[in-house]
């Protein structure tokens, strides 16, 4: 039987994902010899450290760490309004500011929203959850952007 040879590289993607979207710490995979730990040490970044199996038992080598390298822009939050109240992610996933691709937004800045309107839709393994407001009042702010990654507990908007 032949092995396949492993992509460390598309096997690091794969796990970073998982991490991401699932919130993990850290995961850590071992096949043929080659060991694969990554850890989530923010939401920024991502740690990776690859250690390539003793070829015997004998024999021990020190993980090589190797940064991965992020091109995304580090955004500054807002400042958070104490006479506000801000409607939270109930859960993780991709979030969709409308019902359907190209379609009109749930939500737009300076409108009205009641308790129970939906603000939302998050995607999470293949599962669209339309995500209700939990508040009553005019938003101020929306703190997502379609198509966007999001986690427990982020803001999602912000309602005066």
């Amino acid at each position: 039987m032949v092995k396949k040879p492993i992509n460390e590289i598309e096997i690091i993607r794969e796990i970073s994902t998982i991490i991401k979207d699932q919130n993990l710490s850290e995961i850590e995979i071992e096949r043929d010899g080659v060991k694969i730990r990554v850890q989530n040490q923010s939401l920024q970044t991502n740690q990776v450290i690859q250690t390539i199996a003793p070829p015997s038992p004998n024999q021990v080598t020190a993980p090589q760490p190797t940064p991965a390298v992020s091109d995304d822009p580090v955004v500054p939050a807002p400042s958070k309004n104490e006479s506000s109240k801000y409607v939270k992610s109930p859960m993780v996933g991709t979030c969709y500011l409308s019902p359907e691709p190209g379609s009109k937004p749930f939500i737009e800045i300076g409108k009205k929203i009641n308790k129970g309107d939906p603000i939302i839709i998050i995607e999470a393994m293949k599962t669209f959850n339309t995500i209700p407001s939990t508040e009553t009042g005019i938003i101020k702010n929306i703190f997502v952007t379609d198509g966007q990654p999001i986690e427990f507990g982020e803001d999602i908007i912000e309602i005066e």
